[in-house]
């Protein structure tokens, strides 16, 4: 224990000798911070004793004058304690009682100083809860990034502009869900734990239910529950779904991870673009950024919509001079990317590889906001066909900044057969190793057998749109508690 732990640890012991609760149930507080500053003049011309709440920021003493800065939820202001006002006793328990870091609560009137600073001059007070261990670097802030996340309350605490990407994210999501609510979408949970995890191409965390005697899964997606829906009977639905990936950790990449899923009855990928755009707006203006000049990594992106759009053909004919075309198999695209210099995986399957060409040469080359779209089929066996093309699916993505990427939307395959066959490849391809492929769900196939009507989906990163939009390097930044290697290994 610290010297200075060891004084609080004294002056809590001569709180509670004094026969107070250094941590009441009950505090009185008639105004916020905010509240209280906005109607100072008011308050101030009424004459209105007013009780507010905080934890105390500074503290300096001028022999028998002490200002002191309280910050709530709302806000930060001053407090001014006068020894003629308060008298002797109560002015040596404050000395000698309170540390920064402490809640209290203190009612009095308005007080302008001479330097013109709007404060509450202080009839009383009270500690509603003593704190124990001092706050970082005597709030000159937290600075170390383990210590940062591991503490992130204390991160919280030391850091304003980190309290501000938390509230960015909030107004983010709440924009998001109102504009899908507005949009004749029903929000609704589905399971996290599945029998099969399904619905994207990850590998899954395994847990075991002792009653049921049975291994389950954490979700990987909340698609398939979703579209299972649709099958129901009711036509928009959204989730604002905790999702979990048993993968590497970096910098773009957290094992749990927040993402709104959603899918609408007859509506197509077309459709479904502009609408997009549209909710990306609607996020971009909640978050305070201007759509045509939001910063990130660096860059000045701009979304100014309509956005400008590429087949997935074209995008990697153009930053790799590979047509995909004329590699229709697996044996000709690992020729093709050899000869290009690109890492080859040979236990992938002919979707993997091509996703893994994309993403090694196509997302980084792109900083301003594209749609890719009309992706081939073998990478993803839940997309409607292309119609009279069936070598390329009706899906579409949002990539911007140098290889983000957001937004990942279909035309659903709703063809019962089809969806069938394709799960039969799925589950051939992890047979022959490739880990990627997604599991096979043949009760949700079952449900797409009784009638699934046309329909369109999408999925956001809640996490990474976050990260772009407050100009985040890390989406450690972004999420509260994020994921970290236990200490000492």
């Amino acid at each position: 224990m610290t010297e200075e732990e060891v004084v609080r640890q004294e002056r809590l012991q001569a709180i509670r000798e004094a026969g107070l609760d250094p941590y009441p149930a009950r505090v009185e507080r008639s105004h916020t911070v905010a509240k209280f500053l906005g109607l100072f003049e008011e308050i101030e011309k009424s004459g209105e004793v007013v009780s507010l709440v905080g934890r105390v920021r500074t503290i300096r003493i001028h022999g028998g004058l002490s200002f002191v800065h309280i910050e709530d939820g709302s806000g930060r202001m001053q407090l001014v304690l006068k020894k003629d006002h308060l008298g002797e006793e109560a002015y040596k328990t404050f000395q000698t009682r309170l540390d920064m870091g402490d809640f209290i609560e203190v009612s009095g009137r308005p007080f302008t100083t001479l330097k013109g600073e709007h404060s509450l001059s202080i009839d009383k007070y009270r500690i509603i809860s003593k704190s124990l261990l001092p706050l970082p670097e005597k709030w000159h802030g937290l600075t170390d990034q383990e210590a940062r996340y591991r503490q992130r309350y204390l991160d919280l605490v030391a850091n304003e502009e980190v309290r501000n990407i938390f509230r960015v994210r909030t107004a983010v999501l709440s924009s998001l869900r109102k504009f899908l609510d507005d949009h004749g979408y029903m929000e609704v949970e589905t399971p996290i734990l599945q029998v099969v995890p399904g619905g994207a191409s990850a590998k899954p965390f395994t847990t075991h239910h002792n009653a049921l005697d049975a291994d389950l899964y954490l979700r990987i997606a909340p698609e398939l529950y979703l579209k299972r829906l649709l099958v129901g009977g009711f036509e928009r639905v959204y989730e604002v779904a905790r999702c979990f990936r048993n993968e590497g950790i970096d910098h773009s990449h957290n094992p749990e991870f927040t993402q709104i899923e959603a899918y609408a009855a007859y509506m197509d990928y077309q459709e479904l673009m502009t609408m997009m755009e549209e909710m990306m707006t609607a996020a971009i203006k909640a978050a305070g950024r201007e759509i045509s000049a939001v910063p990130f990594k660096g860059q000045t992106l701009d979304f100014t919509t309509p956005w400008p759009r590429m087949t997935f053909r074209d995008a990697v004919l153009k930053f790799t001079n590979i047509d995909i075309e004329l590699c229709p198999d697996k044996d000709s695209l690992i020729k093709a990317m050899e000869e290009k210099g690109l890492e080859v995986d040979p236990k992938a399957a002919y979707g993997t590889l091509l996703d893994n060409l994309y993403k090694q040469t196509v997302r980084p080359a792109i900083i301003q906001p594209v749609f890719i779209y009309d992706y081939p089929t073998a990478i993803s066996p839940l997309v409607k066909r292309k119609e009279g093309d069936a070598r390329y699916i009706e899906m579409f993505q949002l990539v911007y900044g140098g290889g983000e990427e957001n937004i990942k939307a279909f035309s659903e395959l709703n063809d019962p057969l089809d969806q069938e066959a394709r799960f039969k490849e799925q589950a051939a391809a992890r047979e022959q190793g490739d880990e990627e492929a997604q599991f096979a769900d043949f009760d949700y196939v079952e449900a797409m057998k009784h009638g699934m009507p046309p329909n369109a989906g999408f999925g956001i990163g809640i996490d990474r749109l976050v990260a772009m939009l407050t100009d985040s390097p890390n989406l450690k930044e972004v999420i509260l508690f994020p994921t970290l290697r236990p200490e000492g290994k």
